[in-house]
């Protein structure tokens, strides 16, 4: 069966074009994130059901790098890339990281400098992922399938225009009534607000009640543009050091 993967580093906005997508496919918001993870899989959750709508299209999101270990490779059609910049994925999986409690021995400062020197995270490159820089390499260039490159900003500036662009080259139909009915219905304030809701239940999102009180979130800001300085000064253009001949492939 012909797989099109949701192909990003973690924090990159995988999981808002999963909601978009299930919308598109269900004909309106599924009723829970579950839901959500039956029509557009995370390969990461196995322990959720896969039912998608359609057997012949299969849509599965992934944050492995390409190589030659990524389970059912052989069965892909077509990826979609989402990308965001480092800056805005550090912040996220800062705070990311401190709802699952694995950096607690780390001030932010050290956090965001082993993040700059590694060229992402080193626990989720021991997972499979790589680095930020070595995950959008791989999957951004020689595919030996067809890839569409987005990136979290133009989705975040033109959510419609964007999705109708993914839309497009994974061969699903909708009218701009659908499309819009999608982004309104995924908004960032929506799957806040669903996330919370979930919170103690059974949900894909992480957290506890105590996450909810200290005002840490999956969905937590989905800002672009920020800076690092406000951490340590420096740190800025560090990463742009870092990070620079990569994002520059990229459009950056």
């Amino acid at each position: 069966m012909p797989i099109t993967w949701l192909a990003s580093y973690p924090k990159s906005g995988n999981t808002w074009l999963r909601f978009l997508l299930a919308n598109i496919i269900h004909g309106g918001m599924p009723p829970t994130s579950l839901a959500v993870s039956k029509l557009v899989h995370d390969i990461h959750q196995p322990g959720v059901p896969f039912e998608p709508a359609d057997p012949d299209q299969l849509f599965i999101k992934t944050h492995f790098a390409r190589t030659d270990r990524h389970p059912r490779l052989a069965e892909t059609a077509r990826a979609v890339h989402v990308v965001r910049h480092p800056r805005d994925v550090l912040l996220s999986a800062l705070n990311y990281r401190r709802m699952e409690g694995v950096i607690e021995n780390l001030t932010d400062a050290q956090y965001a400098e082993a993040f700059i020197a590694h060229g992402g995270d080193p626990l989720w490159a021991r997972l499979g992922y790589g680095s930020w820089i070595q995950h959008a390499a791989t999957w951004a260039t020689n595919a030996p399938f067809p890839v569409v490159t987005i990136r979290y900003e133009d989705l975040k500036g033109d959510a419609e225009s964007t999705l109708k662009r993914v839309l497009e080259f994974v061969g699903l139909e909708a009218s701009d009534a659908d499309v819009e009915r999608a982004v309104k219905q995924s908004s960032f304030d929506q799957l806040r607000a669903l996330e919370i809701r979930e919170r103690g239940k059974e949900t894909i999102f992480p957290g506890t009640a105590k996450d909810t009180r200290e005002k840490r979130f999956f969905f937590n800001k989905g800002k672009t543009g920020q800076s690092l300085d406000a951490i340590k000064q420096g740190l800025d253009a560090a990463l742009d050091q870092r990070f620079g001949p990569a994002l520059a492939k990229l459009g950056y």
